[in-house]
């Protein structure tokens, strides 16, 4: 998956670090959006699914995040609340960011947020995305919830950051 993101800015003859500390503010506003519980239309997530599930111990769910609170099984564990239970009752919350506090935050174990990195740059583009442990579930989650772009607001956002660390304005 790939997306183009055109900055209205003068131009600038950068380097590769200055190239790849604009990438890293990308994943931070992104990251920041996520913590909060929106999507980059900043729009609320959907919320999680209510219906009763299995967590198979031997699935890539348990594998994650080993779930707490649910009704023990031989081989899973049931939450008569769904994935919205499991969730809530297995994940350690952080307050690391403030305004962690959505219920849909794309955070369980925290693997897909801590694989989403600058892949690659140059000193005139980067690419930004997820590294191949967490590729398929990860993209799978942006098909469904869409987290990977930036907002106008957040371009603008972008914009004055460029232009304050880079500019001097």
């Amino acid at each position: 998956m790939k997306a183009t993101i055109s900055l209205n800015l003068p131009t600038l003859n950068l380097n590769k670090p200055q190239m790849v500390a604009i990438a890293q503010d990308i994943l931070a506003i992104i990251k920041i959006r996520i913590y909060k519980g929106l999507d980059y239309n900043l729009s609320k997530f959907r919320a999680y699914s209510t219906k009763p599930i299995y967590i198979n111990y031997k699935s890539t769910t348990y594998k994650r995040l080993k779930p707490k609170g649910g009704v023990k099984k031989p081989k899973s564990m049931f939450f008569a609340g769904g994935y919205a239970e499991y969730k809530d009752k297995s994940r350690k919350r952080s307050n690391a960011i403030e305004g962690q506090t959505a219920s849909v935050d794309l955070t369980l174990s925290g693997m897909m947020l801590q694989n989403f990195v600058v892949l690659e740059a140059t000193n005139t583009k980067f690419t930004i995305g997820l590294l191949p442990p967490v590729q398929d579930y990860g993209y799978a989650v942006n098909q469904d919830r869409g987290f990977i772009a930036l907002a106008d607001k957040e371009v603008d956002q972008l914009v004055q950051i460029v232009k304050a660390n880079l500019l001097g304005e």
